[in-house]
């Protein structure tokens, strides 16, 4: 559901599932396992910890925040939006689907899979 509550998410072992970008309220996520986001919409939490990323579903979803999190970012289906540099933290990021990277500025994370990379907007990226 549409959650309201804002003192933050912990995920300290398995995979927590988001259908919704409400799910986990509006506060920061530390993210020590998985979050998987099964979503389209814009997430704008602040994700941190040394867990991983999975975007899946077939929806697109925006990541805008400054995120921290070491685990690596994959995505496994449908499209996901980075619109900050720092928006996939700082591990590697496996694409199996489409990555769009709307933002510019300095992107330090190997990207591998079998999936498409979209520069969008108008800022430099390098």
């Amino acid at each position: 559901g549409a959650n309201s509550y804002t003192g933050g998410t912990t995920i300290s072992g398995g995979t927590l599932v988001a259908s919704n970008v409400e799910a986990l309220g509006s506060g920061d996520v530390t993210d020590n396992a998985t979050l998987e986001l099964n979503t389209g919409g814009d997430f704008d939490n602040a994700i941190s910890g040394s867990g991983q990323v999975v975007k899946s579903g077939d929806k697109t979803l925006t990541l805008s925040g400054a995120n921290s999190y070491t685990g690596g970012t994959t995505i496994s289906s449908g499209t996901l939006i980075a619109t900050n540099v720092e928006a996939l933290g700082t591990g590697d990021v496996t694409d199996n689907a489409t990555l769009e990277m709307n933002t510019g500025g300095d992107f330090a994370n190997n990207i591998g899979g079998t999936g498409s990379v979209v520069k969008s907007g108008d800022k430099t990226l390098t």
